[in-house]
């Protein structure tokens, strides 16, 4: 595809502006950013504060735990934000960053019990807290990113970000991190549905995906990821879907022809601090908390769009064909798997969420 046409294509996904590229994504996989206010109690990771909006001269040290490996953009970012929110506090808030802590199962109960801080995570906290609305991370839902990040500041996710506090001991602070769209590689083009009817598609293993993906006519297969290169190159699975930078930072591009820009999903990161330890800040502190980590989430959200652009110029620098689908058939070859998921285990209905 032009250089030209690719960059429109991109530019018409709806993501946010902005120029600066990102040097790695390697790794895998609106939120309720203001202050809960707290009830002054001492968090787990130092004395706290008055939490009465002064500043006091108690110090708070936090540890917050990442998912995502050393050298990844997101710990990266907040390693930035570490630093802005030591030095408007006149190092009152102290954040330390650790990288690849473990999984987000991991991550967030140790930030329930208060063995930490705080968790780089992905969606984890949707399924855990809000099953009824991971419609927020399936394919095919969204024409959008745009739309998508309209939809985790509806309403719809009021309950389970009430239940990631009270039972989860955490709350989400600052807007998802976007982290790209996932897309289909394979060793042809998929500009239509019908073209990938029966194919081995490896997928993550969430049964909604699998049940969409069985539901467009795709033949979808679990496989772990450490696993993914080998079995493209052995033909145990024929195709995959995941962001440009991890198809280019897994050279998966050695495995596979074709990369089609079905953009089925947008992934996202997302913060949380535990309850506690937010409470503990007084008001002024948690401002800076809330509205520096904001700031920064919303530069990173734009150089990875930039930054996606560009792995996708790269993947066809390796030889990779980038085909720009049909997505119009996609979207409605999606509907009825999506409806019936709707229909089993997710509220409130495809319509409305479509109507976002």
């Amino acid at each position: 595809m032009p250089q030209k046409s690719r960059r429109s294509f991109i530019e018409q996904l709806g993501l946010l502006g902005g120029a600066g590229a990102v040097t790695s994504l390697a790794g895998c996989s609106g939120g309720d950013g203001g202050s809960d206010g707290g009830d002054g109690s001492t968090g787990s990771g130092g004395t706290g504060t008055s939490g009465d909006g002064s500043s006091g001269g108690e110090s708070q040290s936090m540890l917050i735990g990442s998912v995502f490996p050393s050298g990844h953009v997101i710990n990266e970012m907040a390693q930035s934000w570490a630093e802005t929110v030591a030095e408007e506090t006149d190092d009152r808030v102290s954040i330390t960053i650790e990288p690849a802590f473990g999984g987000e199962s991991e991550v967030m109960e140790q930030t329930r019990i208060g063995s930490i801080d705080g968790t780089i995570i992905g969606t984890r906290w949707v399924i855990d807290y809000d099953p009824k609305n991971f419609w927020v991370e399936s394919p095919f839902v969204f024409e959008s990113w745009e739309q998508q990040k309209r939809a985790f500041q509806t309403d719809f996710f009021d309950d389970g970000r009430q239940r990631l506090r009270e039972e989860g001991n955490q709350r989400l602070v600052g807007p998802p991190v976007y982290r790209g769209y996932r897309h289909t590689s394979g060793k042809q083009g998929y500009e239509t549905p019908a073209d990938i009817e029966g194919a081995n598609l490896r997928v993550p293993d969430l049964s909604p995906w699998v049940n969409i993906w069985e539901g467009i006519g795709a033949s979808p297969t679990t496989v772990a990821f450490d696993e993914l290169y080998s079995a493209l190159q052995q033909g145990v699975v024929d195709a995959q879907e995941n962001p440009a930078e991890t198809v280019l930072s897994a050279s998966l591009y050695e495995v596979q022809s074709h990369y089609t820009l079905t953009q089925h999903l947008a992934s996202t990161g997302w913060f949380t601090l535990n309850t506690d330890t937010f409470g503990s800040l007084s008001d002024d502190d948690q401002t800076v908390v809330t509205e520096t980590l904001t700031e920064n989430i919303q530069s990173l959200s734009s150089d990875i769009q930039e930054s996606e652009s560009q792995a996708i110029d790269e993947l066809e620098s390796n030889g990779m064909n980038i085909v720009e689908p049909d997505r119009e058939a996609w979207l409605s070859a999606a509907q009825e798997p999506l409806r019936a998921q709707f229909e089993a285990s997710w509220e409130p209905s495809l319509e409305e969420v479509r109507n976002i």
